[in-house]
């Protein structure tokens, strides 16, 4: 048996989340406007939740979409002249194409060696 996450842990991950939407979006007062309001409204919708399973999985859900936030979310500042300055963080996560190239590969694997549609099937 779960012991029920408290009022104080859902404060905590509600904050935080609200926190780090300031950082990632910076300066972009729409962004962060929409961030909040979303946020809200899904914190609002399970205000009332008592099922111990599903408010772990809630406040997971808000843990990961912090860590996503960190990591994958790129703000661009425009520049003028149609330029982009990218303000990559202490967070962000840098790396290669290599595990994009290699889902690509498998996907195109699976669809030349998968014929479900063809013209020529029988009924």
């Amino acid at each position: 048996m779960s012991i029920q996450p408290s009022k104080q842990a859902v404060l905590h991950a509600y904050r935080s989340l609200l926190k780090t939407q300031k950082q990632v979006f910076a300066s972009d007062y729409r962004a962060i406007e929409a961030a909040r309001k979303e946020t809200h409204a899904r914190f609002i919708q399970n205000k009332d939740e008592t099922n111990t399973d599903i408010l772990e999985e809630k406040l997971a859900l808000a843990q990961q979409v912090e860590v996503l936030l960190k990591r994958n979310v790129i703000q661009g500042v425009d520049q003028g002249d149609n330029t982009f300055k990218l303000r990559i963080t202490k967070d962000t996560e840098l790396g290669d194409n290599d595990s994009i190239k290699k889902a690509k590969n498998i996907n195109r694997k699976r669809k030349h060696t998968h014929q479900c549609c063809s013209s020529t099937s029988q009924h």
